[in-house]
């Protein structure tokens, strides 16, 4: 069976959308690093340095040689996805992949921002774990986040607060003062699960798996710059199947995350 009509590069840039209209937490990281992938397994080393010590001038000066470290962030998840049709061409020219578009789209983006949160959680530094069953107790939760991303000089600006359903539900009780999304004034409340603005941080309701926690409500405050992510879909193609009558779709999606600084990351989960 001919493949004649198929247009990866319309195929690829509708994937690509679905993608970003499907992810919360993944458009406020740092995609600074993102440079050619070619079929996933690469890694990216990234160099930092420490700073240096500031000393009181009494005449003369004491010259510190510069220490650098690396971290190096792995692009080793693949993720593919793989389907058949009976006619590629005749699919295609209906016009009728806009569904299976949004549903690979909304796929690759679950498994992404659950590893993405799942690695957070486990990099990030505790704020607390006492069981939180009131807006009062929420609202304590939130402080303690922030005050540990304030002692550990985490800029103030791009702080956010990925919180899951049962977290939001306390946020936005009515004796507490978030402020609604649409009401904030604010570029970012265009941004998929923002909710709102909330003790200098940018509040972000997200479904993700990672923080089902049981239930329970899960916060994880954190600067936007100090978690790494690179992802790109690599592959996309359409062939005619060799064990079965029609057309095989298919494509390779890769990609990494690193938490760059541990306590620009801080969670609470609740018991």
């Amino acid at each position: 069976m001919a493949i004649t009509n198929y247009k990866p590069t319309i195929w690829h840039a509708g994937l690509l959308e679905n993608f970003h209209q499907n992810t919360f937490v993944i458009p406020t990281l740092n995609r600074s690093y993102e440079g050619d992938i070619v079929n996933g397994g690469e890694s990216v080393k990234i160099t930092g340095f420490t700073q240096p010590t500031i000393n009181t001038y009494s005449g003369s000066i004491t010259r510190q040689a510069l220490v650098d470290s690396t971290q190096t962030l792995n692009i080793d998840q693949k993720k593919y996805y793989a389907f058949l049709v009976d006619d590629v061409d005749k699919v295609q020219s209906a016009g009728s992949f806009d569904e299976v578009l949004r549903d690979v789209g909304a796929g690759l983006a679950d498994d992404a921002e659950d590893y993405v949160l799942t690695s957070m959680l486990a990099a990030a530094t505790a704020a607390g774990t006492a069981a939180v069953t009131s807006f009062a107790l929420a609202d304590a939760a939130v402080k303690l986040i922030r005050t540990g991303l304030v002692k550990a000089k985490v800029p103030t600006a791009d702080r956010f607060l990925a919180v899951n359903p049962e977290a939001a539900a306390f946020l936005m009780d009515s004796g507490g003062s978030l402020f609604k999304a649409n009401e904030s004034a604010s570029d970012a409340t265009l941004r998929n699960g923002v909710i709102g603005q909330y003790r200098g941080f940018t509040v972000i309701e997200t479904p993700s798996a990672s923080l089902a926690s049981a239930g329970k409500p899960t916060f994880v405050g954190y600067h936007g710059r100090s978690v790494a992510f690179v992802n790109q879909l690599i592959k996309t193609r359409a062939n005619p199947a060799l064990d079965a009558m029609g057309d095989q779709l298919d494509g390779l999606n890769v990609y990494g995350s690193k938490v760059l600084r541990a306590t620009a990351v801080q969670k609470y989960v609740s018991l």
